[in-house]
């Protein structure tokens, strides 16, 4: 089986919601530069984290909308 071609750029971010939940994981910025281009340059409303939970990896929807604070632990 044939791997897809697409471009992957990895940051770790931990994301705190105004519910004063964290989430922390990897989040694709693919062609962007730095983690707030993702959020400035993209039309979309949900952020997609990889997270780790009890050992197995999981991908985590993120309303944009209620995001406080994300900031790279790069």
């Amino acid at each position: 089986m044939q791997k897809p071609q697409y471009e992957v750029n990895f940051k770790n971010v931990r994301v705190k919601m105004t519910d004063g939940t964290s989430v922390t994981g990897r989040v694709n910025i693919t062609s962007c530069k730095r983690l707030s281009d993702l959020f400035r340059q993209t039309r979309d409303n949900f952020l997609p984290l990889a997270v780790e939970e009890g050992g197995k990896p999981k991908v985590v929807m993120v309303n944009k909308e209620y995001i406080l604070l994300a900031e790279s632990e790069d």
